[in-house]
């Protein structure tokens, strides 16, 4: 990419700043990135049926249906055909949006994978669900992991709030021309993606604020010239050039992902912090790290161990990538143990743990004092109760006083954890 078009692009003039006040609206996480979708003004969105995305396309049906906005909805034969879809769709120049789930997101890995090394900003929400065992409908998070490694940014709503400001935001970051990488919006399923809370809406004038049309510096158009995507290649004449300019894009996101969200509080008034959200860490001894929904239970659980003398803090990740292993790195130091809570597994890994904690060991190689860490895995989609998150934290503070007998703890197992 040329570098005076780097430079440029992230010099954007800002209108004036109007926070509007809109009515809270009632919504489930499904319909609220619906409604995100349709503020961002997107042209083409592919569907497929597979809960929980199945909510996520019939709301945005419903509304063009409507005639609230104005899009193409193009209903696929696959998950691979939908995303093969939109990635050629973005690549002609037009906002585009998907999702999936589960073994359906599996299916599609091959346009998955291609859609980020060919640099293409498609945004995506994935409802986490199990890998079907079959029929398992429970939440978990492999089925996201498994594409940490591919060059999709990933984000990880807590709320269903966030869920639709993270998706307004995703298009922002995922089309700024120093990244152009496509974009995963994750959401526990069922916990926030079929749960209705009150959200604060944003309104089509902030998202217009917010939000520069997209405008791809290469596209796919006979008048733009002879341009090649997903291209066959021979390895020795760009093979890692091209593995390393996705590499330098995903090392720039950081500091959109700053810009984006400070702008975004410009514009709505809601402010989050752009990589980790902590409550209690300013003098914690003991450290509960994880990501999603059910980070409201722990960090209830939290604030009663507060009460009981003991200085628990909890680390929300709003990304997984691009991981902020600097800002964890602050954030746990001079914490004495943490327990990361987890529902993604990783078979045979070392000492059996989860994809997450080997990202929060990895971060932590580089302490100066390296805290005891544990890993709490919930997997098959058993739901945890805030009573198991009260057995993590009695483990994690006790870990200081006797030594763990192992690393990787499943607490919601009926049988012995073996």
């Amino acid at each position: 990419m040329d570098s005076e078009v780097i430079r440029m692009s992230a010099i954007k003039p800002m209108p004036p700043v109007t926070i509007e006040k809109p009515k809270a609206k009632v919504w489930n996480g499904a319909r609220a990135i619906a409604e995100a979708v349709k503020i961002a003004d997107v042209d083409v969105i592919a569907a497929y049926p597979i809960r929980p995305y199945t909510g996520i396309m019939n709301a945005i049906a419903t509304m063009l249906a409507n005639g609230e906005f104005t899009a193409d909805i193009i209903v696929a034969d696959s998950e691979h055909s939908q995303f093969e879809i939109v990635k050629h769709a973005s690549a002609v120049g037009a906002r585009t949006f998907v999702g999936s789930s589960g073994v359906g997101l599996a299916f599609a890995a091959e346009a998955v994978i291609v859609t980020a090394l060919s640099q293409v900003p498609v945004v995506s929400a994935i409802g986490t669900r199990a890998l079907d065992d079959p029929g398992n409908f429970g939440m978990e998070w492999s089925d996201a992991l498994m594409f940490r490694d591919f060059g999709w940014l990933i984000s990880w709503a807590k709320t269903v709030q966030e869920a639709h400001d993270m998706t307004v935001v995703a298009y922002r970051v995922a089309e700024d021309r120093r990244v152009l990488l496509p974009h995963f919006i994750a959401l526990d399923g069922a916990a926030i993606t079929h749960v209705a809370t009150p959200i604060i809406p944003t309104t089509k004038e902030q998202a217009t604020n917010f939000l520069p049309p997209y405008r791809p510096p290469y596209k796919i158009d006979p008048a733009e010239g002879p341009i090649t995507k997903a291209q066959h290649i021979a390895p020795s004449l760009i093979g890692p050039e091209q593995r390393k300019a996705i590499d330098v894009a995903m090392k720039r996101a950081k500091e959109v992902i700053v810009e984006a969200w400070k702008d975004f509080a410009k514009y709505t008034g809601r402010e989050y912090p752009p990589f980790i959200e902590t409550t209690g860490m300013e003098d914690a001894d003991f450290a509960l790290v994880g990501m999603g929904a059910y980070m409201k239970d722990i960090e209830l659980v939290a604030e009663r161990f507060r009460k009981r003398g003991l200085k628990v803090g909890t680390v929300r990740l709003r990304y997984v990538r691009p991981f902020p292993a600097e800002d964890l790195l602050k954030v746990l130091d001079g914490v004495k143990a943490a327990g990361v809570i987890e529902f993604g597994y990783s078979f045979g890994s070392p000492y059996g743990t989860g994809s997450l904690y080997h990202e929060v060991a990895t971060t932590l190689y580089e302490a100066n004092s390296k805290p005891e860490l544990l890993d709490f895995l919930f997997l098959g989609g058993r739901e945890p109760t805030v009573e198991h998150f009260t057995r993590v934290a009695e483990m994690v503070t006790d870990s200081v006083h006797k030594k763990p007998q192992k690393k990787a703890y499943w607490l919601t197992l009926r049988g012995e954890d073996i």
